[in-house]
């Protein structure tokens, strides 16, 4: 039903009043969003009524659409849409609300599923899809990198997915504040490893020696573009490129350069956070200091990514600090009255314009090839990989850091939900190589899809049953969870 309220709606929207959707204009640009924002507050009202998972619902409408061939032309999913719109505010958020102090008690096993995980799941799902990468997709000499970039497309757990779940959970806080941190935090990791590994793959023909042919020693994004996010906007990825024959990534360098780039986005952020309170507090008006909020969210990340630093980082940090800071004992009710309620509602609108968005990827990449017995093999292969990761990291995680015990772990090894930072990776693939369609693209694509599609449904719908049947102590950090 909900579905087919947003269904209607987007049809009067798109052939009722003439006016275009194309978000190239103004006008289009204005009516795309407003017709989004008005399917999303039909599924919200809908999921209050029927108790559904807002998010989840959200996406269900956007996959009716999409199998109906309605989704409207320009809502397709763009790594600049995610990267630069819906991350810088969604991480602000999560930065000012999350609690400190719990971080602080909780830090260990937050910096091993980070980091730890990352990398697990980096290689395990490495090994697990490598078999499908045949040569018609990727050269062989390239197709054990190829099969680490997936593995690094995959595994960063999304704050946009996951927050939204969690928060709808009274979680105790150690396994609150290990999920988000989590998602928070392995965001920054997964992106610099994947642009590591798409760079040793990948050159631009446009780089030649003479006119002559593509320059070997050069890859269309070197380690050190990769470890700032910069190439996300600054490489034209619709550039004809061609695969290089043989890899090798120099792991020593990308690790310096991420922890070179990630610092400074830590100080970036650190400076810019302080400056803003400081305006904050001698402005002293609710409207304005939101006003700094948004400007220090925004302009933290893109500061920092025009900087060679990391714009996850320093987005983060600047919301740490303000929440604080501002949010501090003496100011609590002034902010929850404010600040917080002002960024709970953009979190709303950011949420619930990427979640339709995802559902209507199904439509641009097409229900033909999301169920070829290749992909639906591969996405099966993947999943029961990530799983398995996860389960290497998370068990044992709790047991050493005595965070949680086996119920709770269940529920962090369940919340580990995928969302619109992987499907924006895998958007930054070349869509052409040497001049022709990009195969490796058009496999994964689906793949991806179905992979994220998989986590949103199947986990994100069965977490509150999961918490329930586990029976876990909703408040503190007791012994049982």
């Amino acid at each position: 039903m909900l579905s087919g309220f947003a269904y209607g709606l987007l049809a009067f929207t798109s052939t009722g009043s003439g006016t275009s959707l194309d978000p190239s204009t103004l006008t289009g640009g204005v009516t795309l969003f407003t017709a989004l924002m008005a399917v999303a507050v039909i599924v919200g009202v809908g999921t209050k009524i029927m108790k559904l998972p807002y998010t989840v619902a959200l996406v269900l409408a956007g996959l009716f659409i999409a199998i109906l061939q309605r989704a409207p032309v320009g809502a397709e999913l763009h790594p600049n849409l995610v990267f630069y719109i819906i991350l810088p505010p969604v991480l602000f958020r999560a930065g000012l609300l999350i609690d400190v102090k719990s971080l602080g008690r909780h830090w260990i096993p937050v910096f091993l599923m980070t980091f730890a995980g990352t990398i697990l799941t980096t290689v395990i799902v490495g090994f697990a899809i490598h078999w499908a990468l045949s040569p018609d997709l990727i050269s062989p000499g390239t197709a054990w990198v190829a099969a680490l970039m997936i593995g690094a497309m995959v595994s960063p757990t999304d704050p946009v997915s996951v927050m939204p779940i969690i928060r709808s959970i009274r979680l105790p806080k150690s396994i609150r504040t290990t999920i988000e941190g989590e998602s928070l935090f392995n965001d920054g990791i997964a992106v610099v490893l994947f642009f590591i590994l798409y760079g040793a793959i990948f050159m631009p023909i446009s780089e030649v020696v003479g006119g002559d042919g593509p320059n070997q020693s050069q890859p269309v994004i070197t380690a050190a573009t990769a470890a700032h996010e910069q190439p996300i906007v600054g490489t034209d990825v619709s550039l004809v490129h061609s695969p290089k024959s043989d890899s090798a990534v120099d792991i020593w360098a990308g690790i310096m350069l991420f922890l070179g780039n990630t610092g400074i986005g830590l100080c970036l952020g650190g400076v810019l956070g302080l400056g803003a309170v400081y305006l904050m507090r001698w402005a002293d008006d609710p409207v304005l200091e939101n006003t700094i909020t948004v400007v220090l969210a925004y302009g933290a990340f893109i500061i920092a990514s025009n900087w060679s630093a990391s714009g996850v980082a320093a987005v983060i940090v600047a919301g740490i600090l303000v929440g604080v800071l501002r949010c501090s004992k003496d100011k609590a009710l002034e902010s929850e009255r404010t600040i917080v309620t002002f960024w709970e509602s953009i979190d709303y609108i950011m949420n619930s314009l990427i979640f339709l968005i995802v559902g209507f990827e199904l439509q641009f990449i097409g229900v033909g090839t999301l169920l070829e017995e290749k992909v639906v093999l591969a996405v099966l292969a993947v999943f029961g990989a990530m799983l398995l990761a996860r389960a290497l990291v998370v068990f044992p995680c709790g047991h050493f850091s005595k965070a949680w015990n086996a119920r709770g772990g269940t529920i962090v090894f369940w919340a580990g939900l995928r969302g619109c930072v992987t499907l924006a990776l895998v958007l930054v693939l070349p869509d052409n190589v040497e001049g022709r369609p990009d195969a490796l693209k058009e496999f994964l694509l689906p793949l991806v899809f179905g992979v994220v599609l998989l986590t949103l449904i199947l986990q994100a719908t069965t977490m509150r049953p999961l918490f329930k049947l586990l029976r876990i102590e909703e408040q503190g950090d007791s012994a049982d969870a």
